[in-house]
């Protein structure tokens, strides 16, 4: 077993318990915020013997859940950031490929420089004109293929680099074309390994929305690859992913519908649930579409789902205008 192997096997057991860790803790703490209002509940029955020692409790309570509350929102961000590294590890077996495919083409391309080089060297006092006109004709290209390369493997890692990120929530115009192109690079290797397309239907100048670029960048690939694995399950050979957005009023749609293998009526109440998933052989870890969920709801926004078994699943998110 290769040291990049064993390095993401134990990275992967690592995230597990880091999820489960937090987890426990969320649990925990959840008990204490219960125990909190038990006693104030408590509090209301017995009614204390005196207004001072009523007060007294009442700052206690207030600044303990304060605490509880801040501690809830750190442990949310935790699995946020456990999530992300989660669909880093699926991707990374695939971005590891796409990097070294235009690596390999550098060092041959370099490689062939040097050989022209060397023969460059060896005629460069012979008149050979044809010999002379085919190297000066080669080295652009070979020099542009190179650039091309190197340019990629910047996208890759720029890509990478941004979703892996932890970071406070900005929030900023954009259009949400330049979502959908970000989540694109990071994606776009598991589209073509499972032989799926995916297909943009959104207007070229598309529509703005005041919103967090990377975590909407985390919504889209969360929503990706359940696509993607919905698509693997059914075992479907012209898989299909389609984007397309409206706008009301007050909102914008955006959707995203594919045709893989649909949810159950009995699971469309539980899929935003953390740690609910149906894709557990295939590394799903049950919080993508719950930090989906979250995601929206720090936006001010929603997400609703349509679903039929064997024909596809269509979500969709609800963004409010003027925030």
């Amino acid at each position: 077993m290769s040291k990049d192997r064993e390095y993401l096997i134990r990275r992967n057991i690592e995230l597990e318990e880091q999820v489960g860790d937090l987890t426990k803790e969320l649990i925990q703490t959840n008990h204490e915020v219960l125990n909190i209002l038990q006693a104030f509940e408590d509090l209301n029955k017995d009614m204390l013997s005196n207004d001072k020692e009523k007060n007294e409790f009442l700052t206690k309570l207030k600044i303990s859940n304060k605490e509880q509350l801040e501690k809830i929102k750190m442990q949310e961000n935790a699995l946020i950031q456990a999530d992300k590294l989660a669909s880093l590890g699926q991707l990374i077996a695939g971005i590891a490929h796409e990097i070294n495919n235009p690596n390999t083409y550098i060092r041959a391309n370099i490689e062939l420089l040097q050989k022209y080089w060397k023969l460059l060297e060896k005629k460069i006092s012979v008149d050979e004109g044809d010999f002379c006109t085919s190297i000066v004709s080669d080295v652009p290209n070979i020099m542009t293929s190179m650039y091309k390369g190197t340019e990629r493997i910047m996208e890759i890692i720029s890509a990478l680099k941004a979703f892996s990120k932890e970071e406070k929530l900005f929030y900023e115009k954009i259009n949400i074309n330049q979502f959908i192109e970000e989540a694109y690079k990071l994606i776009k290797v598991e589209l073509t390994k499972n032989k799926v397309i995916l297909i943009n239907k959104v207007n070229q100048d598309g529509y703005e929305i005041n919103a967090s670029k990377q975590k909407i960048e985390q919504v889209l690939i969360n929503l990706f690859l359940n696509s993607i694995k919905a698509i693997k399950h059914k075992k479907e050979e012209n898989g299909q992913i389609i984007i397309f957005a409206s706008e009301d009023k007050d909102i914008l749609n955006i959707s995203i519908k594919d045709n893989g293998c649909g949810i159950n009526k009995e699971h469309l109440d539980m899929i935003f649930n953390p740690f609910f998933t149906t894709h557990q052989e295939d590394g799903g870890t049950g919080l993508g579409l719950s930090i989906v969920h979250g995601i929206m709801k720090e936006h001010g926004g929603s997400i609703k789902v349509q679903s039929k078994i064997n024909e596809g699943t269509e979500f969709t998110l609800i963004f409010p205008k003027g925030r």
